[in-house]
């Protein structure tokens, strides 16, 4: 099993958090693996036998599940929380063992992980996601027997021109390169892998800027690359339930007040009309990956609170 010891991004990410939030040997999470169609997927893990629900984290294109520990993982879990973060295929540590990866396939990974955690060992399920991870959440909950809530950090309906434009590196090109993706995708080079960095806004992932240079250089979160397929994919992806019948649970968006990626008026036209509870809470001074002491503790308390509330 591939473990993160042999990882120094994240190492290195961690000197520069608060000291507050720095993973040390008293707080480090279990590593696991989980078979999922052949393929070895990575968990850290937070287990605690007593608790009521169980948190699992899910990263965005840009990060990893141990990043999600880092900022978030350990410091609930600290509260009495069960909590899981997952590597999804071509990310972290995780083992892939199949040709192709697709964003359909990180949905339903992520949803029978869920699931499967689920019937293993009953705790109520909550789901978190940074970023990307945020609507990957929703779509994958759509697919999920029992879910009792959703916390992101972005909701970003992905088909959404205006989103895909704000969001993408070259914004202004979406209308050739989309249509140039899917024709080579149907000749034979789905599987050509792209820097995500090459196509996204990945410079706008965190604002601390040594934390950036790290980022860019970490093949397992934000110098990750994805096939094209993939990529097409995730732009072109249909809700499978439209968020004006999505009444599954409550859902929590902790939005980073200074997250140059995905700010505020992007998740509101994504959730705009949404049936569930849905309820908005700005993490104060937060970048997209906030590593600022006072987001990161407002992210802690509002989930806290937010899990707290429900039934």
């Amino acid at each position: 099993m591939k473990t993160y010891p042999a990882n120094n991004a994240w190492k290195q990410l961690n000197a520069l958090l608060p000291s507050g939030f720095r993973m040390s040997e008293v707080n480090m999470p279990l590593e696991e693996e989980w078979e999922w169609k052949g393929n070895k997927i990575h968990l850290d893990r937070y287990p605690s036998p007593d608790a009521k629900y169980r948190l699992f984290l899910h990263h965005g294109v840009g990060t990893n599940g141990r990043q999600m520990s880092m900022i978030f993982g350990h410091k609930i879990a600290a509260l009495g929380y069960d909590v899981v973060a997952i590597d999804n295929l071509g990310y972290g540590m995780t083992e892939v063992n199949q040709k192709d990866i697709t964003y359909e396939d990180w949905v339903h990974c992520f949803a029978d992980f869920v699931h499967a955690e689920t019937k293993r060992d009953y705790k109520k399920p909550v789901l978190y996601g940074l970023s990307a991870g945020g609507m990957l959440c929703y779509n994958a909950a759509c697919f999920m027997q029992e879910v009792h809530g959703i916390i992101g950090m972005c909701f970003l309906k992905n088909d959404d021109k205006q989103i895909g434009k704000e969001t993408a590196k070259f914004g202004w090109a979406n209308r050739l390169t989309f249509p140039v993706m899917k024709a080579l995708c149907k000749i034979g080079f789905k599987r050509v892998k792209i820097p995500m960095k090459a196509v996204s806004k990945m410079n706008c992932l965190a604002n601390d800027k040594d934390a950036l240079k790290i980022f860019l250089k970490d093949k397992t979160s934000a110098g990750a690359s994805v096939q094209m397929q993939f990529m097409y994919e995730y732009a072109h992806y249909k809700l499978p339930v439209p968020v004006n019948q999505f009444d599954k649970c409550p859902i929590l968006l902790t939005q980073p007040e200074k997250d140059r990626w995905t700010p505020l008026h992007l998740s509101e036209i994504s959730m705009k009309g949404i049936k569930a509870p849905y309820t908005v809470k700005i993490l104060e001074n937060g970048g997209h990956y906030p590593m600022e002491n006072t987001a990161l503790q407002q992210l802690v308390q509002y989930a806290d609170e937010f899990i707290q509330s429900l039934k």
